[in-house]
C-alpha cells in the first residue's frame, strides 16, 4: 500500500466516520441550532442508553457536567463531514452554552443521505428514534434547566463542575420552570427542589 493511501477499514478511520455521522444525526434532527452544551449532554444521554456507543465515546466529569473530548473535537475539527455544520463560538458573557452548532445546506443533504441508508438497519432506526426523542425533549430546556436535570440524575458528573453550585442555588425556580414546560410531573419537581443532601 502506498504511504499516501488511506486504509478506509482501519479502526480509527471507521471510528472517526462513525462519530462524525452520529454528530450529524444529532445536529440534523432539528432545524434549530444546538448549543454545544446541549449537544454534549444529549449525546451523553444517548451514550447511556446505547451500550455499543461506549466503544467509541467516553464521557468524564468536567466543568459543566458530562463531557466528551471526542464530541468536541468532531464538532470543531470534522474531517470527513467538513462543511456539514457551522460552529459559532459563545459570546463573551456566555459561560454555559459552549457556542452553537447549526447544519449547513451541505450538511442537510448529507443528513438526508444518512437517513435513507439508516432505514435499512434496525439498530440505526432505533438510534434515530432515540436521537429524535432526545432532541425534541431536551432542546426545550434552558442551559441551566438541562444541567439541573443532569446533575440530579447523574450526581457523579457534578464533582468537577464549576457551575453546579450556582445551578443548585436556583434549583427551586429551575425545577418549577421544567415542570411548567410539562417535562416532569409534580413529584419529580418536588424531588428536584429537595435535591440530594450533598448538593
Amino acid at each position: 500500500m502506498d504511504c499516501n493511501e488511506i486504509d478506509e477499514d482501519h479502526p480509527s478511520i471507521i471510528k472517526q466516520k462513525g462519530l462524525e455521522s452520529l454528530i450529524l444525526l444529532v445536529i440534523g434532527a432539528s432545524s434549530r441550532p444546538i448549543s454545544l452544551l446541549h449537544l454534549q449532554k444529549e449525546t451523553f444521554l444517548l451514550w447511556n442508553y446505547r451500550p455499543y456507543m461506549k466503544e467509541f465515546l467516553n464521557f468524564i466529569s468536567h466543568y459543566r457536567g458530562p463531557f466528551s473530548s471526542e464530541v468536541e473535537k468532531v464538532v470543531l475539527y470534522p474531517f470527513y463531514l467538513d462543511g456539514c455544520w457551522s460552529y459559532e463560538p459563545p459570546l463573551k458573557n456566555d459561560y454555559l452554552s459552549g457556542g452553537y452548532v447549526k447544519l449547513t445546506p451541505k450538511g442537510a443533504e448529507k443528513y438526508r443521505d444518512l437517513l435513507q441508508k439508516a432505514q435499512k438497519n434496525e439498530n440505526l432506526i432505533l438510534l434515530l428514534t432515540g436521537i429524535q426523542a432526545v432532541r425534541e425533549l431536551y432542546d426545550k430546556l434552558s442551559l441551566e434547566e438541562l444541567l439541573l436535570l443532569i446533575y440530579d440524575t447523574y450526581p457523579e458528573y457534578k464533582l468537577r463542575s464549576s457551575v453546579s453550585e450556582s445551578i443548585f442555588h436556583k434549583r427551586k425556580l429551575l425545577a418549577q420552570e421544567i415542570y411548567k414546560k410539562g417535562f416532569i410531573d409534580e413529584e419529580r419537581m418536588e424531588s428536584l427542589i429537595l435535591g440530594n443532601s450533598d448538593d
